[in-house]
């Protein structure tokens, strides 16, 4: 992933980067800990969040709230090209101190309306945060990226109440991983998922993968150590995240 820029520190990482033969076997199904807005700048294909498959055109920003799996699914015989904002909610806490910023990450359901595309903001307003993304010549690059981000996120707050997310549904595939979801901290396997919607282990496993791009034990292991890694860094013991995240 050339970077042609990258911003880290406790809770705020950003990047643009450019692929310029994308390689469709790197991009893998993962999660982040944090909230992530993801720019689409350049390439052909879609992105594939919880079960819902959403075709990415120029310009298009996505949304992703910690933990919420994704899978970008590019050809590669287009340049690939993305800016990324990622953010603890503890960035915000004292500026948006009711958590109003938030919404459009955390008041939907998974996999749903992540996407805000570039056709239903014809004035680039939302887009305006990722202009000249270059910050060679800004003495306080944190506080040049915070500035953008809040002007972002008081946009697409304003948007999640009108606008409905673009998306290609997936009934089965979606009813599935909301199981999995539910019932992510008990003795979940791929066969008590196929007594529950009545399938074969073989085709649960194959509808999973569609839906998720990973294994039904990869999906839970990652959600799992998420979790866990969250209650620890709240303080809790080693011993009790582990019991609490099966």
């Amino acid at each position: 992933m050339p970077e042609l820029f990258s911003y880290r520190d406790r809770d705020l990482y950003s990047h643009h980067s450019l692929d310029r033969d994308p390689a469709p076997e790197s991009f893998s199904m993962h999660a982040h800990e944090w909230m992530e807005v993801l720019y689409f700048l350049s390439g052909s294909g879609s992105c594939l969040v919880e079960g819902t498959l959403y075709p990415l055109q120029q310009g298009d920003i996505l949304l992703m709230r910690a933990a919420e799996t994704h899978k970008v699914q590019i050809s590669p015989e287009v340049p690939y090209e993305r800016i990324a904002l990622h953010f603890s909610t503890g960035l915000l806490a004292g500026l948006d101190p009711e958590g109003l910023l938030l919404r459009p990450f955390l008041d939907r359901p998974l996999g749903r309306r992540n996407l805000y595309p570039a056709a239903a903001d014809p004035e680039g307003r939302l887009r305006a945060a990722f202009r000249d993304f270059e910050f060679d010549r800004v003495a306080d690059v944190r506080l040049n990226l915070l500035g953008r981000l809040l002007v972002l996120l008081t946009g697409i707050a304003a948007a999640f109440d009108r606008e409905e997310s673009a998306a290609v549904p997936h009934d089965l595939p979606g009813q599935v991983v909301a199981y999995v979801n539910r019932h992510l901290f008990e003795d979940i396997s791929l066969q008590t998922v196929a007594d529950r919607f009545y399938r074969s282990r073989s085709q649960i496993s194959r509808i999973f993968r569609s839906a998720t791009g990973s294994s039904l034990w990869e999906y839970v292991t990652l959600k799992r150590l998420l979790a866990a890694r969250a209650m620890i860094q709240r303080g809790e013991s080693a011993g009790s995240a582990c019991t609490a995240c099966g």
